[in-house]
C-alpha cells in the first residue's frame, strides 16, 4: 500500500514537470518573431523615413546639379577672357559677326544648318560654287540683323542663337544687353598664320571637333614649299609691291606696316612699299605711287584689277607704274573667303602669291594640283578646273 502511494506521487511529479517544460518551450518559440517585429517597427519609424527621404533628395540634387553643369563649359577666348558657353551638343543656333570666321566654321564644323546669322561680307566675298557646296543654306542665312557691324538686339533675340562669335569690341555694338554668350576671336597679332591657326583651334574647342586635319598641319606643309622656293631670292633681288586696301571716289588706301596685308607681302618674298606707313588703310596719292613704282600690286577691295590694267579709273593714270607695264596687278582670290584676310584658305594664299611673285620658282600646274588636293583634304570638295579658275580670278 505504501509502495502504491509512492508510485502515484512520482507520476504526479512527472506530469507537473512535463507541463512546465511545455510552457517554457512555447515562451522561447515566440521570442524571435517579437524581436523581428520590433526591428521592422523601428526601421519604419518617422525619424527613419525622414532620414531616407533626405538622403534621396540630396542624391537627386547632386544628380540635377551634375546634369546642369554638363550642359555648359568654360572656355578662354582669344582676348584671354573666360566665357561660359553651352557644350557642343547644346548649340543649335550660331551667329557669326566676324566675316572670316564663317569660312573657318564651315571648314571645322561642317554642319552649317545651325548658322542662323552672319555678316553679309562672309557670303559676298566667297566663291558661289564653293558656297553652294559647303554652305548650301547660304542664301537663307540672316544678314539683316547687322548695320555695318552693329547688331539690332531685337532681331538677334528673334534669331534665338545659343552663341555669338565676334572679332573685337566694335563687333559687340548692340549686344550689351543681350544675355547670350559672346566669344571674341580678337588676337593682338597681325600674322596671317598665327590668327588663322588660333581661330581654327578655338572653333574646334567650342564645337568639340578633333577628328579632322588641323590648319596648322597645312601651314607646316606649305611653309616648307614656300621657304624652299624663296631660299634663292636674296634681299637684293626682291621685288617691290603694294596691297591696295581700297580705291573709291578718288581715294586710294593701302595696307601699311604691321598688318595682315604687310605680312602677306613680306612672307611671299616682297618688299612692302608702304612699309613705312602705319596700320591698315593708310590714304595715299597717285604721286606716292609714282614715287614707289611697285613691281606688283595686289587688290584687296575696291576697283578690280581689270580697271587698273585697262587704265580706266577716272582721275588716275596707272600706265606709268611698273606693275601696269608687266601686267602684275592682281585681285585677291575669293575661295572660302577673300584671301586678303586670314581664313581657312590662308595656306593657299601664301603659295599662290609666291607663285605670282616669282613664277620661275613655283610651277603653275604644281600649284593647281596642290590647291585641288587642299580643298579635298580640308573640305571634302572636288575642285574642277573652272571653279579653280573662278576662285583665282574672281572678277573675270
Amino acid at each position: 500500500m505504501k509502495i502504491k502511494s509512492i508510485t502515484a506521487l512520482l507520476l504526479c511529479l512527472t506530469l507537473v514537470f512535463s507541463l512546465a517544460l511545455t510552457s517554457c518551450s512555447k515562451e522561447d518559440s515566440t521570442s524571435e518573431p517579437e524581436t523581428a517585429s520590433e526591428s521592422v517597427s523601428e526601421s519604419s519609424s518617422p525619424e527613419a523615413e525622414e532620414t531616407e527621404e533626405a538622403g534621396s533628395n540630396d542624391s537627386q540634387d547632386v544628380s540635377d546639379e551634375a546634369s546642369n553643369e554638363a550642359k555648359t563649359k568654360i572656355i578662354t577666348d582669344l582676348t584671354g577672357a573666360e566665357v561660359e558657353i553651352p557644350v557642343a551638343s547644346e548649340i543649335e543656333k550660331v551667329i557669326i559677326i566676324a566675316p572670316p570666321l564663317v569660312a573657318t566654321f564651315a571648314s571645322v564644323v561642317g554642319d552649317t544648318s545651325i548658322l542662323a546669322g552672319c555678316h553679309s561680307r562672309a557670303l559676298t566675298e566667297a566663291n558661289a560654287d564653293v558656297l553652294n557646296s559647303l554652305i548650301p543654306n547660304w542664301e537663307s542665312i540672316n544678314t539683316s540683323f547687322l548695320t555695318g557691324f552693329t547688331s539690332n538686339a531685337e532681331e538677334v533675340l528673334n534669331l534665338d542663337p545659343d552663341i555669338i562669335l565676334v572679332y573685337g569690341d566694335f563687333q559687340k555694338d548692340g549686344l550689351e544687353n543681350v544675355d547670350i554668350p559672346v566669344v571674341d576671336f580678337y588676337l593682338q597679332n597681325t600674322e596671317n598664320e598665327s590668327w588663322s591657326v588660333e581661330i581654327d583651334n578655338l572653333m574646334r574647342e567650342i564645337f568639340e571637333i578633333e577628328d579632322s586635319a588641323t590648319l596648322q598641319s597645312e601651314w607646316d606643309d606649305v611653309n616648307d614649299v614656300v621657304n624652299t622656293a624663296l631660299d634663292s631670292v636674296d634681299d637684293g633681288s626682291k621685288k617691290t609691291a603694294v596691297m591696295i586696301k581700297g580705291n573709291s571716289a578718288g581715294t586710294i588706301t593701302v595696307r601699311g606696316a604691321n598688318y595682315y596685308g604687310d605680312d602677306w607681302l613680306i612672307k611671299t618674298g616682297l618688299i612692302n612699299c608702304a612699309g613705312d606707313l602705319e596700320g591698315d588703310g593708310a590714304e595715299v596719292t597717285m604721286e606716292q605711287f609714282y614715287e614707289w613704282n611697285p613691281d606688283i600690286i595686289y587688290i584687296f577691295s575696291g576697283e578690280d584689277a581689270s580697271s587698273y590694267l585697262a587704265n580706266t579709273i577716272e582721275g588716275q593714270d596707272w600706265s606709268e607704274i611698273n606693275a601696269f607695264e608687266t601686267g602684275d596687278i592682281y585681285d585677291m582670290p575669293y575661295g572660302m573667303f577673300n584671301w586678303g584676310a586670314p581664313n581657312a584658305d590662308s595656306p593657299l594664299t601664301l603659295l599662290w602669291m609666291t607663285m605670282k611673285n616669282y613664277p620661275a620658282l613655283i610651277d603653275e600646274s604644281y600649284y593647281n594640283q596642290y590647291m585641288k588636293d587642299y580643298y579635298q583634304r580640308q573640305y571634302g570638295f572636288e575642285l574642277t578646273d573652272d571653279i579653280l579658275a573662278d576662285i583665282l580670278d574672281p572678277i573675270r
